[in-house]
């Protein structure tokens, strides 16, 4: 249980950032709309993940949960935890957030996420969809070379299990026919008997998208 969260932690250290997602032969797709008019406000609280991109720094980890709450600067607070089914190890990951182009007339979903005091200044958290109330969709898309790229996705929900309403379920799945390689998308499991509520805190990372 140490080593893991101390290989987690070490990794996730040199990054600092949103990376560690799914790399694909292609450049960052261009023109991939985002929520506009957002209200950072509306989004604090807790989400539950439901469905993401599987990367190295979530790797066999379920019960993703994430909360979001103002600081007194009008950053964000990010917090992260999991639970690994397998073995049975539990991570908790503090960061911040900050709008991307928050002086802009329209505010997009488009935000700054780093952790350890990493430089906050890269626009890796997208917000393609959300109501705010029940679901959200984020994404994220780096270039690696001219040629490639990685891609992290995420659907979170406010509950831990979607609703079933057919509007939510209609523009989830329609942002992931567009955008989204459905093969590659793993379920989160949010139910399971073994989750513990308190997890152990230690230094390591991801966007519980």
């Amino acid at each position: 249980m140490q080593t893991v969260a101390l290989s987690v932690a070490i990794v996730c250290l040199l990054a600092g950032a949103v990376y560690g997602g799914l790399m694909f032969d292609r450049p960052c797709p261009t023109n991939v709309p985002v929520k506009q008019y957002f209200e950072v406000d509306s989004y604090l609280g807790k989400w539950y993940e439901m469905q993401r991109y599987e990367s190295e720094f979530e790797e066999n980890f379920d019960c993703v949960q994430v909360r979001y709450t103002l600081n007194e600067d009008d950053s964000v607070q990010v917090s992260n935890s999991a639970y690994n089914l397998f073995n049975g190890s539990s991570i908790n990951a503090l960061g911040r957030a900050v709008l991307s182009f928050p002086d802009e007339e329209v505010v997009q979903g488009k935000l700054n996420v780093s952790f350890f005091g990493a430089p906050n200044d890269l626009s890796n958290y997208w917000v393609l969809d959300t109501d705010y109330e029940t679901f959200s969709v984020v994404w994220n898309c780096q270039p690696r070379g001219e040629e490639q790229s990685e891609e992290s996705f995420w659907v979170l929900s406010r509950t831990p299990t979607l609703p079933a309403d057919t509007d939510v379920l209609f523009r989830i799945h329609y942002i992931m026919r567009r955008y989204i390689d459905r093969s590659l998308v793993r379920f989160t499991s949010q139910l399971d008997e073994r989750y513990v509520v308190n997890v152990k805190v230690v230094f390591g990372f991801w966007i519980g998208f």
